[in-house]
C-alpha cells in the first residue's frame, strides 16, 4: 500500500496548494460545547444509512451547514477522477472541533450535470499527483456548491494519537490493515477508517456505516491486492 503520509497529502495537500478558490472570511462558526463533537462521538442513524459526527449528519447536512459549524476559512473545488468521474470537496484548514485543532476535508454530493457545469465554467484545471485533475469554482458556482450534501468527512487532527488512546476512545477495531509506517484501524459499525501512523499522525475517514464496505474497506483491500507481489 501507499505510504500513509502520501495518503495525507492526497486528502489535504491539494487544497493547501492554494489552487482552489479560497474563501477567507472571519472564522465564524458555532462555539463547541466542551466534551461535545469529539472524533469518537459518532451517532449512527437507522440501519446505518446516516451518521452524525462533529455536529454534521452524513447524507443530510450540507456544505453550508458545515461552514456554519466549522467556520468560514475554507476552500472548495471539484476533482476529475480517472475512474470515478467528478467529485466535490471542501477543505477546512484551521477548524476547532471538540476543543481539538484539526483540518477537515468534506466530500459532498450534487447531481452529475451540476458538477459537469461547474467543470465547464472552470477552465482547463490542473493535474494532481495521482493523475486526476482539479478545478476551482467561479464565485457563482461556489454559492450553488454550498447546497451540496456532505457524504464523507476526513479528519486530520493536529494532536498526536497512539494505539492506547485509540483503544480507549474507539475500542478494538474489527480489522487492522497494515501500511508502510502505519496501520488502518477499521470500525464498520461507526463507518470509520482510522489511519494511525507510527509517529502519532492520524487520519480519520467517516462515511455512513451502510457505505463502509463500498467506500472504505473494498478500496483498501483492492489496493492491497494490487501491491502484493
Amino acid at each position: 500500500m501507499k505510504n500513509w503520509k502520501v495518503l495525507l497529502l492526497v486528502a489535504a495537500g491539494v487544497a493547501m496548494s492554494g489552487f482552489f478558490l479560497a474563501i477567507m472570511r472571519p472564522p465564524g462558526g458555532q462555539s463547541t460545547v466542551p466534551g461535545r463533537d469529539l472524533p469518537w462521538q459518532v451517532a449512527v442513524g437507522e440501519n446505518g444509512a446516516s451518521s452524525t459526527v462533529f455536529g454534521l449528519t452524513l447524507g443530510q447536512s450540507t456544505l453550508r451547514d458545515a461552514v456554519g459549524k466549522l467556520g468560514r476559512r475554507y476552500e472548495i473545488g471539484i476533482f476529475q477522477e480517472r475512474d470515478r468521474g467528478l467529485s466535490l470537496e471542501a477543505y477546512f484548514r484551521d477548524a476547532v472541533v471538540g476543543g481539538l485543532n484539526a483540518r477537515l476535508v468534506l466530500s459532498a454530493r450534487l447531481p452529475e450535470e451540476r458538477l459537469a457545469a461547474f467543470r465547464a465554467h472552470a477552465g482547463a484545471g490542473q493535474p494532481t499527483a495521482s493523475g486526476d485533475r482539479r478545478y476551482s469554482l467561479t464565485e457563482a458556482d461556489h454559492e450553488l456548491a454550498l447546497d451540496a450534501v456532505v457524504t464523507a468527512i476526513t479528519f486530520l487532527p493536529v494532536v498526536k494519537f497512539d494505539a492506547d488512546l485509540v483503544r480507549k476512545r474507539f475500542g478494538e477495531p474489527a480489522e487492522r490493515l497494515p501500511v508502510q509506517d502505519g496501520m488502518h484501524w477499521l470500525y464498520p459499525p461507526l463507518g470509520l477508517d482510522l489511519l494511525l501512523g507510527d509517529n502519532g499522525g492520524a487520519l480519520l475517514q467517516y462515511v455512513p456505516p451502510a457505505k463502509f464496505e463500498q467506500r472504505l474497506r473494498t478500496p483498501l483491500r483492492d489496493r492491497e491486492s494490487e501491491e502484493r507481489p
